[in-house]
């Protein structure tokens, strides 16, 4: 299944998977996250990323608003999306950390990964 950034992407799930979208605009691809991130989402969001990063954006958001939950395979697939971004020279951030990811980031060491508030 080809994910096409230039346009809005979305799937179709359970309410307890994951949701990835992705949009791009002519200041990059923002990656829309809800639902819970865990081991069985961490493909789906890894396909959507990669597209968006073999397209050469200029910067790459992800919203995380809409997270419920997320585990640390979900938290490890966010650090490797950033070491991705940074090897390949596109910013990277993430907007609107959930609570869920909140608390795993603090407890797991990783607030870098989120926004200073």
């Amino acid at each position: 299944m080809s994910h096409d950034p230039t346009a809005s992407q979305g799937d179709d799930l359970h309410d307890d998977d994951l949701h990835v979208k992705a949009k791009q605009d002519r200041t990059g691809t923002t990656i829309i996250l809800e639902g819970e991130f865990d081991m069985t989402g961490t493909d789906r969001f890894w396909a959507f990323f990669s597209e968006a990063l073999a397209a050469s954006p200029r910067s790459i958001t992800l919203h995380a608003a809409g997270l419920t939950f997320i585990d640390s395979s979900g938290l490890m697939a966010l650090h490797r999306a950033r070491a991705a971004a940074d090897e390949a020279g596109v910013p990277f951030r993430i907007t609107e950390p959930s609570p869920a990811l909140r608390r795993i980031a603090e407890f797991g060491g990783a607030e870098d990964l989120l926004p200073d508030t």
